[in-house]
């Protein structure tokens, strides 16, 4: 074990040191999967777990020895097949292969602590329950229960992440069908997904199929944003803030004989675009550089459809991506809202005479999500309901369950 929890905190020190996302940290590199487990179980609890070190450790330790307390106890308390006394053991050994032997003895003194269960957990009475409980930052749980009421709340936050992802098919290349084809003579499991994908394991033929742009993984949440613009028929399409490109090409494939330019304010985001096109085959797709806070001239009323999928705090996606926390706080929504308003600005003036804007955001707090939609309006926009199997008066709310991200999905027409 000794082997996993080194890397667990190689790559834990990337997040929390560096401020890294998780997804970068395991990019192009095959984390073992014990080291997989232990890096997202300590983000996934990272509240509770500094919780009880808190009542452990006099004075917090230096971030490399902090980081392996904490792979440390997330072991001992959710991986029940290794006994405690290795959990110890092997984490003392990794605290000295590292060199950090000098701290040895007291990772060892503070994780037999822990095993013995020296420390309290508060009770459903005590303030600071719900945030050990649900180990999410107060401000979040509050802010949620304020929004969306404590039973709700609760049944959001209780829900784990499913190991299951979403992939759906490239239509250029093959079909819905022949995909479920190979998957049963394969006896692949799979599930049909609301959106029309499919919610699979990634295993070694998901991986192969991906590679050859016959599949690509994409949220379902994403594919509705997607399936809300509805561009047809030979369209300009605009994708404002596109990297790593999945909406742009999916755009692409649903209206074939349309142009779609991506854009991105990064190059090597734009990068990214590229190559997801190219691996999908989505020759209409062209991305462009831009920043879509500034007004671009050469685009006003240009474009049949405008997709503004803005940069967002991202909240909805914390079953995905629990180290949202680490990188983003409260004071950010109010930021990232008056960001968005910039984006929604030009986005309007970009819009042909009749044509759609779709507004969408992967958080869940209304003001990044329907404020934002009623500024929209406010600019002489009118709101239309969302082409999808959904009741929907113009918005729609999706909430983290199940196989859904949460999400924020509006449109208009000009």
């Amino acid at each position: 074990m000794k082997e996993h929890v080194i890397e667990a905190c190689k790559l834990l020190a990337g997040i929390y040191r560096d401020r890294t996302y998780a997804d970068r940290v395991f990019d192009g590199g095959e984390a073992s999967a014990l080291s997989e487990r232990l890096v997202f179980g300590v983000l996934e609890r990272d509240v509770e777990i500094s919780y009880i070190l808190a009542q452990l450790v006099e004075k917090k330790p230096r971030k490399p020895v902090e980081i392996l307390l904490k792979v440390g106890v997330y072991a001992l308390l959710y991986i029940d097949n290794i006994p405690d006394y290795a959990i110890v053991s092997e984490c003392v050994e990794a605290a000295k292969s590292t060199g950090k032997g000098g701290a040895a003895g007291f990772v060892n003194a503070v994780l037999k602590a822990v095993s013995a269960r020296r420390y309290r957990m508060p009770a459903p009475s005590d303030p600071e329950y719900d945030e050990v409980h649900f180990s999410k930052p107060r401000w979040f749980v509050d802010r949620m229960k304020a929004e969306y009421g404590d039973a709700r709340t609760r049944a959001i936050l209780e829900e784990p992440e499913s190991d299951f992802v979403h992939i759906r098919v490239n239509r250029r290349l093959s079909s819905d069908d022949a995909v479920k084809k190979l998957f049963d003579a394969r006896a692949h499991e799979y599930a049909p997904s609301a959106v029309g994908g499919f919610l699979v394991r990634v295993t070694p033929l998901v991986k192969s199929l991906f590679a050859e742009g016959i599949v690509t993984y994409q949220s379902s949440s994403s594919v509705l944003a997607v399936d809300a613009l509805a561009p047809g028929g030979k369209c300009e399409v605009l994708d404002l803030c596109s990297a790593p490109g999945g909406k742009a090409v999916y755009a692409s494939e649903l209206a074939p004989a349309s142009s779609v330019t991506a854009c991105d304010i990064h190059p090597h985001r734009i990068e990214l675009v590229k190559k997801y096109a190219a691996r999908m085959k989505a020759d209409n797709v062209h991305p462009v550089l831009s920043d879509a806070t500034v007004f671009e001239p050469r685009f006003e009323g240009r474009f049949d459809f405008v997709m503004a999928d803005v940069p967002c705090s991202c909240f909805g996606t914390f079953r995905k991506h629990p180290d949202v926390f680490l990188q983003r706080g409260e004071d950010e929504i109010k930021k990232l809202a008056a960001v968005q308003r910039r984006i929604a600005d030009n986005a309007v003036r970009y819009l042909k005479d009749g044509g759609v804007l779709v507004y969408s955001t992967c958080t869940i707090f209304a003001e990044e999500n329907e404020k934002n939609a009623g500024y929209i309006a406010s600019l002489g926009l009118t709101p239309e309901k969302l082409p999808v199997p959904f009741d929907n008066d113009g918005t729609l709310r999706l909430l983290p369950r199940g196989e859904w991200d949460g999400f924020f999905i509006a449109r208009f027409r000009k």
